[in-house]
């Protein structure tokens, strides 16, 4: 491994780059492609302009194709009109020194990020030492469909179709 040094606000990690690359080439997609849930959909449509330029490089420093979340969770609307969101990126590496704090992006009022031990994490990443990239933000809600449009009680919800067949609505 060639692993390098990187201090981001309060935390210092230690990651390589290259093998981090190398397992995102072999994803086939984020999470929000396979979710399809109303959240994720709103993420998708506007995932190439909600990321920061500071985030996107960061990603990139590390290996990260930004297309590739591990997870994305949409928390719904707040008080000021904007939707609350937090994510997860996994990269191989590992922690030096930890903080509490979460980096704020300056060029976003609501993106804020740091390095976490824990998260949801692909299987790919679960025999290496590793470490995830966390974000939270506020963005727009883009959509036609409002934010509960399918947030349907499980025992009414419609079936899903998936290839021409329906699924269990549970």
């Amino acid at each position: 491994m060639a692993m390098r040094d990187l201090t981001v606000g309060e935390q210092t990690i230690r990651y390589d780059a290259d093998a981090t690359a190398a397992i995102y080439r072999g994803l086939g997609n984020g999470w929000a492609e396979d979710c399809g849930c109303v959240g994720c959909r709103n993420f998708l449509a506007q995932r190439s302009e909600i990321y920061p330029a500071a985030f996107r490089d960061l990603l990139l420093q590390l290996g990260i194709d930004p297309n590739k979340e591990s997870e994305v969770v949409a928390d719904g609307p707040m008080e000021n009109g904007l939707h609350h969101y937090g994510g997860w990126f996994f990269f191989i590496g590992e922690m030096v020194s930890d903080s509490e704090c979460l980096s704020i992006v300056r060029e976003a009022p609501c993106f804020e990020c740091s390095f976490a031990r824990f998260g949801p994490c692909p299987k790919e990443f679960r025999d290496r030492p590793r470490l995830a990239v966390q974000f939270n933000a506020h963005f727009r809600w883009v959509l036609s469909d409002s934010w509960d449009s399918d947030l349907w009680p499980a025992a009414v919800r419609p079936p899903k179709v998936i290839d021409g067949h329906k699924s269990d609505p549970a």
